[in-house]
C-alpha cells in the first residue's frame, strides 16, 4: 500500500522514511537483503528533506546493518563491509548533528556492538560522534561530547578523558561531567580520580545522582543505600567517600583502588554476564552479580553433556573456608542462576531457594559425571565419589552445605583481597592476648612454610624479613589501629623446608566491635592475605565478663606471647607433641577490683564428630591445675591473667577443642575455645 502511494507521490519525504522503517525491520527480521531497500529509501528521504535527522539516523542504521552483514563480523571486514560503515558514519554524524538528543541511541549502538565483540562496528558510531563534535557550527553540542566519551571508554580509547574535560567545559552539567571523567580516570589507573568522581555527588543532579545510585547498587546493602538516598550535599559526597575509603583501608589498599576495580567488574559484567528482557530492560544475571562482588574466580568447572542444562561452578580462595557456588541457565541460554548444589545443574526445577530434591545414588543418571568435573574445586567431591553408600548421603550433605553458605556470603558480602605474583601459602591468625594489664592487644601471628622463603644475610646467623600488614575498623570505618612494618626475624641456622617460619606482631587495640585484616608479605613478590574478621574486643575494667583469647603452646616454641609478669608459649595452630607439657594463658577482662572468679578447663575430642554428627563431649581436663582460683589484686590492672602448665600424656593422640570457663561470685560467666591438636613424638 506505501509503495503505490510512493508512485503516486514519489516527493513525499514522509511515505519514503515510513518504507525505509518497514524494510529496515524486515531485514533485522531475518531478510538482509532489505537493508539494500532501506538504504534506498532513507537516501531518498534525505534528498527531498536533508533537515530531519531521522532520516539521516535511518539511513545511517540501515548502512551499519549492511556493512555487517557484507563483512559478516569478519576480523578484516570487506571492502564492500567497509564502505557501507563509512557512508553508515557520515549518516550518524549528520542525524546527531541535526539532533543531538540521538546521542544515547548511538551509544546503545556501540555498546551492543562491544558485546557482540564486533569492535569494529563500535569504531563506526565512535568516529561519528567525533566528527560530530568537531563539526561547527551545530556540532559542538554538549550531549554529543557527553556520549563521544562514553564510546571511547567503553572501547578503551584514551581520548575519552578529552572528551569528558571539554564536557566539563562546556558547564552543560557539571556534577554528571565530574562523575564520568572520574570514571574515565578510575579505568585508566589514575585513583586521583576518585576526588573527581566524589566531587559531583554533592550536587542536587538527578540524572548524575541516578548514576551514582547505579554503582552503589550491586553491592550496597539496604542500609547503605537509604544512608545514601537521605543524605544531601556535602553529606552525601562524604557518605560515598565513607563507603569506598571502608573498603580501601580494610583490604590493605591505596585510597581509590576498590572504586577504581568496582568499575571495572561493572563495565565488564554489563557487558558479558547480562540478560535482556522481553521489554528491553536489562540485568545481571547470577555470575554478574556475584562478579561485581568478588571478581574473577579463582577456578571454574563447566559439564557438557545432552540433556544438561548449560552450567558453570566457580571457587573463590579464602583463607578461612573457600567459596564454591554453581550456576545453570535453565531458562535462557544467558540467565545463569546460583543452585545450591552442582547435582541441581540436572534437576529440573532447582534454582536459589527451591527446595532441594532427593539424594541420589552416585551413579544415578549424571551425577557421577557431575561430581567428577568438580573434583578440582573441593574435596568434598572426590570423596563423594569415592564414598560407600552409607557415607554419601552425608557428604552430598557437606557439599549442599557449602553451596548454601557460599550464596549466603557471596551474595550478602563483596571483596578485593590483596593478589601476589607467588602465593607464599602461609597461615595467620589473631589472638586477644598479651596486654600490659591496662589496655588490649591483639597478637597478629603468622606461620610461612620454610620451602616459600629464603634468608636474607645477617650479622649473626640468618635473617628473615617479613613484611606484616594490619588494620582494625570500628563500625563507623574509623581506622583504630593500623601497621605496615618489616620485621626482621633472626635464626641461628635457616629454617628446614619442611617446617615453619613462626612470628608476631602486638598491635594495641582499644575495645570495641572491629573489622580486622592482615596480609604477610615476603620480598616484593609473594605474599598471603588473610580473611576479614570481626572481632570483639571487651572492656578491660568493670562491666561484662569476658575472656580473651586462649595462648596454647609447647615450652620449646620459639613463639612467646606476654602474660601478667610472665609468657606463655605459642604453637601455631595449637599443634602440641603429646611427651610435653602444654602452655596455656588466658586473660580476664570485667572484673572489679577485688573481685575473685572460678576458673576450669574442658575437654572434647574431635575425631569423632563429624562422623557420627553426635554433640560434643566435654569433660574437665585430667589434672589438679586445670582449675583455678583468680583474683583481681588491689591496685592491679583491670585485666587479670592466668597462666598454667599442664601435661597431654594422659590424652590420646588426635584432635580435641580445649574451652577455658570463667565464673565469678554473681553467677556470671565466661568462656573461650580453641584447638588443639596432639601428635605423637
Amino acid at each position: 500500500r506505501l509503495l503505490r502511494a510512493a508512485e503516486r507521490s514519489r516527493n513525499d519525504a514522509l511515505l519514503h522514511l515510513r518504507l525505509g522503517l518497514l524494510a529496515l525491520r524486515r531485514g533485522e527480521l531475518g531478510v538482509s537483503s532489505h537493508y539494500d531497500d532501506a538504504a534506498s529509501e532513507f537516501k531518498w528521504a534525505t534528498e527531498l528533506a536533508p533537515q530531519w535527522p531521522y532520516a539521516w539516523f535511518g539511513l545511517g542504521l540501515a548502512e551499519y546493518r549492511l556493512g555487517s552483514r557484507l563483512s559478516d563480523n569478519r576480523e578484516v571486514p570487506t571492502s564492500p563491509g567497509r564502505e557501507a560503515w563509512s557512508r553508515a558514519t557520515l549518516a550518524f554524524m549528520r542525524a546527531s548533528v541535526l539532533e543531538p538528543g540521538l546521542a544515547p541511541r548511538l551509544e546503545e549502538l556501540a555498546r551492543q556492538a562491544w558485546r557482540d565483540r564486533a569492535p569494529e562496528r563500535a569504531a563506526v558510531v565512535r568516529e561519528a560522534l567525533r566528527r560530530a563534535t568537531t563539526a561547527p557550527p551545530l556540532g559542538r553540542s554538549a550531549r554529543l561530547l557527553l556520549a563521544l566519551g562514553r564510546v571511547q571508554r567503553e572501547t578503551g580509547d584514551s581520548g575519552a578523558l578529552r572528551s569528558f574535560q571539554a564536557y566539563l567545559a562546556s558547564n552543560d552539567d557539571r556534577p554528571l561531567a565530574l562523575l564520568e571523567l572520574g570514571r574515565a580516570q578510575l579505568l585508566r589507573g589514575d585513583l586521583r580520580g576518585m576526588t573527581t568522581y566524589l566531587a559531583g555527588a554533592a550536587a542536587e543532579d538527578p540524572p548524575a545522582l541516578a548514576e551514582y545510585r547505579a554503582d552503589l547498587l550491586p553491592i550496597a546493602g539496604e542500609a547503605e543505600l537509604a544512608d545514601f538516598e537521605l543524605r544531601h550535599g556535602a553529606l552525601r559526597a562524604e557518605t560515598l567517600r565513607r563507603f569506598w575509603s571502608l573498603r580501601d583501608r580494610l583490604e590493605l589498599r591505596q585510597e581509590g583502588e576498590r572504586l577504581a576495580e568496582h568499575l571495572r567488574r561493572l563495565q565488564l559484567a554489563q557487558r558479558d554476564l547480562v540478560v535482556v528482557n522481553p521489554d528491553g530492560s536489562e540485568h545481571l544475571d547470577d555470575r554478574g552479580r556475584i562478579y561485581v562482588r568478588h571478581g574473577e574466580p579463582d577456578d571454574r568447572a563447566s559439564f557438557a553433556l545432552p540433556g544438561v542444562e548449560p552450567n558453570e561452578s566457580w571457587r573463590y580462595h579464602r583463607a578461612g573456608s573457600d567459596l564454591v557456588l554453581h550456576f545453570v541457565a535453565r531458562h535462557s541460554p544467558s540467565d545463569f542462576r546460583l543452585v545450591e548444589s552442582v547435582l541441581d545443574v540436572s534437576e529440573p526445577g532447582q534454582s536459589r531457594g527451591a527446595p532441594a530434591p532427593p539424594d541420589r545414588g552416585v551413579h544415578a543418571g549424571n551425577t557421577e559425571l557431575l561430581l567428577r568435573s568438580r573434583t578440582g574445586l573441593a574435596s568434598v567431591y572426590g570423596q563423594a565419589r569415592s564414598a560407600s553408600p552409607e557415607q554419601l548421603a552425608r557428604y552430598l550433605s557437606k557439599e549442599r552445605s557449602l553451596g548454601r553458605r557460599s550464596i549466603q556470603i557471596g551474595l550478602r558480602s563483596d571483596s578485593y583481597p590483596l593478589r601476589f605474583e607467588r602465593e607464599l601459602g602461609a597461615s595467620g591468625s589473631l589472638l586477644l592476648a598479651g596486654g600490659s594489664g591496662q589496655a588490649p592487644v591483639l597478637q597478629v601471628v603468622f606461620d610461612i612454610p620454610g620451602y616459600a622463603i629464603e634468608p636474607a644475610s645477617g650479622a649473626a646467623g640468618v635473617v628473615y624479613p617479613v613484611r606484616v600488614r594490619f588494620v582494625a575498623l570500628d563500625r563507623d570505618g574509623a581506622v583504630v589501629a593500623a601497621v605496615d612494618t618489616v620485621t626482621r626475624i633472626e635464626l641461628n641456622d635457616l629454617v628446614p623446608a619442611n617446617r615453619s617460619l613462626v612470628g608476631r606482631l602486638a598491635v594495641p587495640v582499644r575495645p570495641g566491635r572491629l573489622l580486622v585484616h592482615a596480609a604477610v608479605q615476603y620480598g616484593e613478590h609473594a605474599g598471603t592475605s588473610f580473611d576479614v574478621d570481626t572481632l570483639v574486643v571487651p572492656s578491660p575494667g568493670g562491666g561484662e565478663l569476658a575472656l580473651g583469647d586462649l595462648v596454647l603452646g609447647e615450652p620449646r616454641s620459639r613463639l612467646k606471647v606476654p602474660l601478667g609478669e610472665g609468657a606463655v608459649a605459642l604453637s601455631p595452630g595449637g599443634v602440641l607433641h603429646r611427651s610435653a607439657d602444654a602452655e596455656l594463658g588466658i586473660e580476664i577482662f570485667g572484673l572489679l577490683p577485688g573481685a575473685r572468679a572460678e576458673l576450669k578447663v574442658l575437654l572434647a575430642p574431635l575425631d569423632t564428630v563429624e562422623a557420627s554428627s553426635v554433640p560434643l563431649r566435654w569433660r574437665p581436663f585430667p589434672d589438679q591445675r586445670a582449675t583455678a582460683s583468680v583474683q583481681r589484686a588491689a591496685g592491679a590492672g583491670p585485666i587479670v591473667p592466668w597462666r598454667a602448665t599442664l601435661p597431654l600424656k594422659r590424652l590420646k593422640a588426635g584432635s580435641w577443642l580445649l574451652a577455658v570457663e570463667v565464673t565469678d561470685a554473681t553467677g556470671r560467666s565466661a568462656r573461650r575455645e580453641a584447638p588443639l591438636v596432639v601428635t605423637l613424638p
